[in-house]
């Protein structure tokens, strides 16, 4: 089984790179070559477990809050770092707004991998929002 690192970086890069997720193994594929990260395969039943609908959206978010800022809020929403938020980061996200924003986050701990702690993920978020938009 992958590590829970390894995963939350797979998670972030393939979300923050604007991959459009068809499938899980297809994302962990990707970011391996993207990345050079090993792991092993996702369950594989090959079904998407983010709608399609949602994929044009969550691109279109991800732009906004960059590849500067992205990896930031990854690490304090889902591995819990403390970091300091600099001020052009939380204009993007303010400018992004908290629709993208929850709809990024949900994107994330939706995936099996991250929602057994989905309540705790949601905490972070709302207080990453709320030390920004405040």
């Amino acid at each position: 089984m992958a590590s829970f690192c390894k995963v939350s970086i797979i998670a972030f890069f393939v979300l923050a790179s604007g991959v459009t997720l068809s499938s899980p193994t297809q994302a962990l594929r990707t970011s391996e070559q993207d990345f050079g990260l090993a792991l092993e395969p996702s369950s594989g039943n090959g079904e998407d477990i983010i709608p399609i609908e949602v994929h044009h959206y969550l691109d279109e978010c991800l732009k906004k809050i960059g590849k500067e800022c992205g990896p930031l809020f990854f690490t304090i929403i889902f591995i819990g770092k403390k970091n300091e938020i600099p001020v052009s980061c939380c204009q993007k996200l303010v400018d992004m707004g908290e629709e993208c924003h929850d709809t990024i986050t949900r994107s994330v701990f939706s995936r099996p991998e991250f929602s057994a702690y989905a309540t705790l993920y949601e905490k972070r978020a709302v207080q990453a929002w709320n030390m920004c938009a405040y």
